[in-house]
């Protein structure tokens, strides 16, 4: 496990926040259609008056009650606590024991790892990578932005070119409408992007068994680097079946919210590619612990969305081959957000993770 020390400071203070950040257009999976961005902030003050934040967020729904549970369970326990990440972490799910360590608790959870480890960067004078041990420098990252399943083949075709003239190492776009549409969709997308640029395909959980292999046969000459999420969540045995029979890589873990679900995974050989998303998994802190489990079997690590802290993560660990591009929306939120330079993108080197919130015109309410 990664070491970093704990801070002297304790934390004075809790405040939290509900943002609303809408999208400008709708973008669509298979099984959602994605509108709004609720984001929950938790800002954190020590005694020494700085302020970490830790946030997490939610597609649309959901974002009152992580609020609420934050104010109600997370912000008493962590007042007085000292700024000590892997100690807040255990405090904090504490609570959660009688209420299950999944969805809402965990969102909560991750928004209070993620606080502490910004105010022991902000103590420490040191940005979050270099805290953890790691050295500065740019990540390769993939693009999710132009592939979303409104579109059709002409458009894919366009935003594929727009993401080869930028630079990106590859181009997600989803899948799980009709596997006849898929193909047609994917071989317009595989046609048209450079060779060296990978191609990966999301479906959402929303192929059966049957469908999910007939997709993958059908795919196997379009030098696919993953399929994504091809069955429900949580049917780990289906993964492993899956994957032994199909030739495509198979990636999943985006909505995976505690460790024991990427064990599970990995201990069923059922995996190539896992996803963990800090503010889904609980944190930095079980990231971290994700990250290490991969190393350890042999599995790429490519973790789903929020680029300004996967940036400062992936820098640690060489079964990092790229992190995602996704949507803009967050940026709106974000003071000074992160900016692709070809293709790849830096972490901030400013104390912690440099992120900061100037998003006013999107606040909800405040708590704690």
């Amino acid at each position: 496990m990664v070491d970093a020390p704990s801070g002297t400071a304790s934390v004075r203070d809790v405040e939290t926040r509900l943002y609303r950040v809408p999208n400008e257009e709708s973008l669509e999976d298979a099984t959602q259609s994605f509108d709004t961005l609720e984001v929950v902030a938790l800002l954190a003050r020590d005694d020494e008056g700085r302020e970490g934040l830790g946030f997490t967020y939610t597609i649309g729904r959901g974002g009152p009650a992580i609020q609420r549970f934050l104010d109600d369970e997370i912000a008493p326990r962590l007042e007085g606590h000292p700024v000590a990440p892997r100690s807040v972490r255990s405090t904090m799910r504490e609570s959660t024991t009688f209420v299950g360590r999944e969805g809402i608790s965990e969102f909560a959870v991750a928004a209070a790892d993620i606080a502490a480890w910004d105010l022991l960067g902000k103590e420490t004078g040191q940005p979050l990578y270099a805290l953890l041990g790691g050295s500065r420098r740019s990540v390769d990252m993939y693009e999710t932005d132009g592939g979303w399943l409104q579109y059709d083949a002409e458009e894919l075709v366009a935003n594929a070119e727009t993401v080869a003239a930028d630079g990106f190492a590859g181009m997600k776009m989803k899948v799980g409408s009709s596997v006849d549409r898929d193909i047609e969709r994917v071989s317009a997308v595989r046609e048209t992007l450079p060779d060296e640029l990978d191609l990966m395909l999301d479906a959402n959980c929303s192929y059966t068994v049957p469908e999910a292999r007939r997709l993958a046969s059908r795919i196997e000459g379009l030098d696919v680097t993953w399929l994504e999420e091809p069955l429900p969540k949580g049917d780990y045995a289906a993964y492993a079946d899956l994957r032994r029979r199909v030739d495509v890589p198979i990636a999943t873990g985006e909505n995976f919210y505690n460790e024991t679900q990427f064990r599970q995974v990995l201990s069923r050989d059922a995996v190539d590619f896992l996803q963990p998303d800090v503010c889904r998994v609980g944190g930095v802190t079980p990231w971290l612990r994700v990250a290490e489990l991969a190393a350890n079997s042999g599995v790429a690590v490519s973790p789903h969305y929020i680029e300004p802290l996967h940036a400062h993560l992936a820098a640690l660990y060489d079964n990092v081959p790229y992190i995602e591009h996704h949507s803009t929306v967050l940026d709106e939120l974000v003071e000074e957000p992160l900016t692709p330079d070809d293709g790849r993108v830096t972490p901030p080197d400013r104390p912690g993770h440099g992120i900061s919130f100037d998003g006013d015109r999107y606040l909800v309410s405040e708590g704690s």
